[in-house]
């Protein structure tokens, strides 16, 4: 069933004053705060330490008819004085998706001021409706920006660097010798009728689609993501390697839980213990893997070149590769390892309530991914002050 409802808006405002001293008006959230009829907090700071930076984390509290709205949004792309977008990446169950892009113009001694504001609900009417009181809101606060930012003298505002990635020919070549290494390990552990295979599969599908975003352009920074890509691979593999006796030492702790209750013997039935294995193996990933895989990738390749803080952006847009990697692998599994709340839901529910089903009931990646990425900054902090390897 097809429930997308886009809807897309195009605001204009001519303001007296050169776009220089107009682009903290509309990017700055404390100055945003002086015109905007939708309160507007910084949570965290972007590249450079900027409220303007690529990677800043902000929370709009929309006012409207039926309720207060809340909606947390990432700075995708900024070029100041001239262009900022932002994206929508956590709000309301039926929102699916929301973009803005403001662009600045010389006109003279003024602004021209384009805002294109796109967004889609997974219900019929609820775009067209929330789209009328949204023009009508902003329209109200443009034109008290207008009066406001008249005659505002340029801020100062440095140019970032532009970003260029590296090495993508070798880095794209290396992921697809991991994808095919996790294709290999999938395919023998399911041969052998191992539980575990599962787990291996839907990390397969995980990496085929974060691929397929780089090749798609669906990322800023690639080269960001090629990198991640063995770092998290060799985590899993090390791991499992490990934990069947191929490899020397020790499986890590969150490992060896997930990788023992598939195993576990009992009276658990053999579809409980796959899918009890399957979110112990996400939480050991997400948990523990992805922050030092994210401080270790950063400190090695990317300190002297931008804030760990830039890439939040495109780890928060990345979300949709888990819902695709899981819808994949929900497809293959057999019915009576789908519980069968979920099946209901898969059958009568838009994915996104999907989500917030699944999230409430077992495990809410959203905000244990978000929560990893915060705990990779402090981890790459840690080390990068003490000189010392992440831990």
């Amino acid at each position: 069933m097809d429930y997308a409802r886009r809807v897309e808006l195009q605001l204009r405002a001519r303001i007296a004053a050169p776009p220089a001293a107009v682009w903290p008006f509309v990017t700055d959230p404390a100055r945003m705060n002086e015109w905007s009829r939708a309160p507007i907090k910084l949570l965290a700071a972007g590249d450079g330490d900027g409220v303007d930076s690529v990677g800043a984390y902000r929370r709009v509290d929309v006012r409207s008819r039926t309720g207060p709205v809340r909606l947390f949004e990432v700075v995708e792309h900024s070029e100041p004085p001239a262009r900022f977008v932002y994206r929508v990446v956590r709000g309301p169950g039926l929102l699916r998706y929301h973009r803005g892009e403001q662009r600045l113009r010389a006109d003279g001694d003024a602004t021209e001021l384009t805002w294109d504001v796109r967004f889609e609900f997974a219900a019929p009417g609820v775009g067209a409706l929330v789209g009328r009181e949204l023009r009508t809101q902003l329209e109200a606060s443009l034109e008290t920006l207008a009066r406001l930012a008249a005659g505002a003298v340029p801020a100062v505002i440095a140019t970032p660097p532009a970003w260029t990635d590296r090495d993508l020919p070798h880095l794209r070549a290396a992921a697809d010798v991991i994808l095919g290494e996790q294709r290999a390990l999938a395919d023998e552990l399911f041969a052998d009728a191992d539980p575990k295979a599962w787990f291996a599969r839907v990390y397969q599908y995980v990496t085929e689609a974060q691929l397929a975003l780089v090749d798609e352009g669906g990322v800023s920074h690639r080269e960001w993501v090629l990198r991640l890509v063995p770092r998290f691979h060799a985590y899993y593999a090390g791991n499992l390697a490990r934990w069947r006796g191929l490899a020397p030492g020790a499986c890590e702790s969150q490992w060896a839980e997930a990788f023992g209750f598939a195993e576990s013997s009992g009276p658990r039935p053999p579809a409980q213990k796959v899918v009890g294995g399957l979110l112990l193996g996400v939480r050991a990933h997400i948990e523990e893997d992805l922050p030092r895989a994210l401080a270790e990738v950063w400190l090695e390749h990317f300190t002297a070149r931008c804030d760990y803080a830039r890439f939040r952006a495109d780890y928060l847009l990345m979300a949709p590769v888990f819902r695709t990697a899981a819808d994949r692998l929900l497809d293959q599994m057999p019915r009576d390892m789908v519980p069968a709340w979920l099946r209901l839901a898969r059958r009568t529910l838009p994915p996104e309530l999907q989500d917030a089903l699944t999230n409430r009931r077992s495990y809410d990646v959203p905000r244990r991914r978000l929560e990893a990425f915060e705990r990779g900054r402090r981890l790459a902090t840690w080390a990068r002050e003490r000189g010392a390897p992440v831990r």
